[in-house]
């Protein structure tokens, strides 16, 4: 089994990261940045995301998909503080904006805690909703943040290169060429929301595999956490005005998500006057 290319892979501190996994991405359908996290920050990640399934009584999931070895936290962004400001980290925001565009959303927050004995995920696409004739552009993007090192034997994802590219979705049962995204405690996998993909095996006997998937979709698609109705608007009104704007408090082109053509934000009491998409067209025509 293949690793990660060496063109699909770059470290935190590299020149024109932006661009460069954007370009990674779009020909390979992955790109893999090191050292976005360091080891403290892994580690309290980790603290959370076991205090989280200790509080609230996280089982293992319930189908094979989920997986009957592993804990998954729906949400984490209402959780703790420190979800929040991950999903807020500048450098991953700036690799989302150059590949999915302007006004883009954040479409969910999610632990994975893979326990020795899982089972090899089905291969799947994240879009796999998406009604658009494939292949077609990044209406969606996963990263997957590893609090833990991602390996071959515990359980790291496994992805089919280029697999975007293709006009089909993979179907159950078939076999196909992957690669084992290992990685070390701190990196994060970036994948277009078309590439073929799925957790590994953990075949170890005493080795956990601990992950985070944040989605982003471009501001026009819907999110697949509904964090508007599943968050207090009280508890969203103490987040940070970026986080606010992600999970949907915002306008997109200055026209979408608009409340009575009032900006979303108005309903967190903020005095937000919108520059609405008509005003400009209005405006364009008296000139």
């Amino acid at each position: 089994m293949e690793g990660v290319s060496t063109s699909a892979l770059f470290s935190a501190g590299s020149s024109g990261l932006a661009e460069r996994v954007t370009e990674a991405v779009n020909a390979e359908g992955y790109a893999v940045v090191t050292g976005l996290l360091d080891a403290r920050g892994c580690d309290a990640l980790v603290s959370e995301v076991d205090r989280v399934e200790r509080d609230h009584g996280i089982d293992f999931g319930k189908n094979d998909f989920e997986g009957f070895q592993t804990r998954r936290i729906f949400n984490l962004i209402q959780r703790s503080p420190r979800f929040r400001e991950l999903v807020v980290d500048e450098r991953m925001l700036g690799i989302i904006e150059s590949i999915l565009g302007v006004d883009f959303l954040l479409s969910g927050t999610t632990s994975m805690h893979l326990g020795p004995g899982e089972t090899p995920q089905l291969l799947h696409a994240d879009d796999g909703m998406i009604t658009l004739p494939r292949p077609h552009i990044a209406t969606l993007l996963t990263t997957l943040w590893a609090l833990s090192d991602f390996e071959d034997d515990n359980g790291a994802t496994r992805l089919v290169p280029r697999s975007h590219l293709r006009p089909e979705m993979p179907r159950p049962g078939e076999a196909h060429e992957t690669i084992a995204a290992e990685m070390p405690a701190g990196s994060v996998l970036f994948l277009h929301g078309s590439t073929w993909h799925g957790g590994g095996a953990n075949t170890t006997s005493d080795r956990e595999r601990y992950g985070l998937s944040i989605q982003f979709v471009a501001g026009w698609c819907r999110q697949q956490q509904n964090l508007m109705l599943g968050t207090d608007p009280e508890l969203v009104a103490t987040y940070p005005r970026r986080l606010q704007e992600l999970i949907g408090y915002s306008l997109y082109q200055n026209v979408m998500g608009h409340v009575d053509r009032e900006h979303p934000l108005t309903l967190l009491g903020q005095d937000v006057q919108p520059d609405m998409v008509w005003d400009r067209m209005g405006n364009e025509e008296k000139k």
